[in-house]
């Protein structure tokens, strides 16, 4: 979850003020329920990915498969697929 990879792409893309949110999210969370219970029970599943999907109706506009972590959709990509005709 927090790979080197990861927090590249985090601080690439991210101020202070955001990054200092995120820790702070995190660190509550781990407060709050433990930082055992914050990875999933079966350690398989923290090797799943994400995507983002643009649909108009049932038409795909944008399919984007992360292929790690921090391998988002470029917001560009994601807004120029929604303007598009």
């Amino acid at each position: 979850m927090w790979n080197p990879p990861a927090v590249t792409a985090l601080m690439a893309r991210n101020d202070q003020e955001s990054l200092t949110a995120v820790g702070e999210a995190f660190k509550g969370a781990a407060d709050n329920i433990g930082i055992k219970r914050l990875a999933p029970a079966e350690i398989g599943d923290t090797l799943r990915q994400g995507g983002t999907f643009v649909f108009r109706g049932s038409q795909p506009l944008l399919e984007h498969f992360d292929a790690k972590v921090g391998d988002n959709c470029e917001i560009d990509a994601i807004l120029a697929s929604v303007a598009a005709k």
